[in-house]
């Protein structure tokens, strides 16, 4: 149930990304995280008042969500976004979704996960094929470096640290209190509080269309349930499983845009390499999870 749990986060967040890509036309990065963000902390608000919180809960039970919204979405969208516009969509994308190697080594080190080879095998085989999806898919299927611009590799290197880094701690707050409603609604508002005050402070001009609003306030919609599906599979299962199936957005995003746009997407043997991969290594997650 758990690769279920963490597949249905991936079509989660790739939805996100499609709506976003179909709605916007000039508002800036800026502007979609913080609508996205005031969305998520709406929805997820309301959803807590339907589930029972324990009254003894403290703000220090919380604390890994907490900071676990500071690494991602926040910073890690921001570096994510900062590497789109400098490296392009593909470099970036790419390089973000190494994120789960971070994950992983993380719960191996610290977290005292445990895993076997075919496991590692099966992850690894997932990492690969999500990346060759990112990298090819698209219009633009090229890295999109150029001489002077390896520096801006950083950004996209940062954004694959704090979500591995993010995800890690969701592993460990949900371990310790078992909410995954409640665990998002503080993961997004952690994230959504100082993005706030960073746009109250630069007085940053937060803006977009109707069209827009309309494509923006449904991303917000389904990336509140991304989480919760997230935290649902890191409450039953160990981050050598989820961490990688978590990653596969690439996968469900090709499937969407060619069903949006198939004209405009480009299907090489690349893609076709990396979806084997993709469904070679979820095969092998799901035949020796145990």
């Amino acid at each position: 149930m758990e690769m279920i749990y963490a597949l249905l986060s991936s079509v989660m967040f790739a939805a996100t990304f499609l709506l976003v890509k179909i709605g916007r036309e000039s508002a800036s990065h800026l502007s979609v995280l913080w609508i996205t963000l005031t969305i998520n902390v709406v929805v997820l608000a309301l959803s807590t008042l339907f589930i029972d919180i324990p009254k003894s809960l403290n703000l220090l039970d919380l604390k890994f969500f907490i900071i676990s919204g500071i690494f991602a979405p926040l910073l890690g969208r921001l570096f994510q976004f900062v590497g789109m516009s400098k490296l392009g969509a593909n470099t970036t994308t790419a390089l973000t979704l190494t994120h789960p190697l971070i994950t992983v080594f993380i719960g191996l080190l610290f977290l005292d996960e445990s895993g076997n080879v075919v496991q590692i095998l099966g992850g690894f085989l997932i990492i690969t094929g999500s990346v060759l999806i990112a990298i090819f898919s698209g219009s633009n299927a090229n890295l999109g470096i150029s001489n002077g611009h390896q520096i801006y590799l950083l950004y996209p290197l940062l954004a694959s640290l704090t979500y591995g880094i993010s995800i890690a701690l969701r592993k460990v707050g949900i371990d310790q209190l078992n909410s995954p409603v409640l665990a998002s609604a503080v993961t997004v508002s952690s994230s959504w509080t100082i993005l706030s005050l960073y746009v109250l402070v630069t007085r940053c001009k937060v803006s977009c269309s109707g069209r827009e609003f309309t494509y923006f306030f449904f991303a917000g919609i389904v990336s509140s349930i991304g989480p919760i599906f997230l935290y649902l599979s890191l409450a039953i299962g160990n981050l050598l499983l989820i961490a990688p199936l978590a990653a596969t957005t690439p996968l469900f995003v090709l499937v969407g845009t060619w069903l949006y746009s198939k004209k405009n997407e480009k299907f090489g043997y690349q893609i076709i390499v990396g979806t084997f991969g993709i469904f070679i290594g979820v095969t092998l997650l799901t035949l020796f999870k145990n």
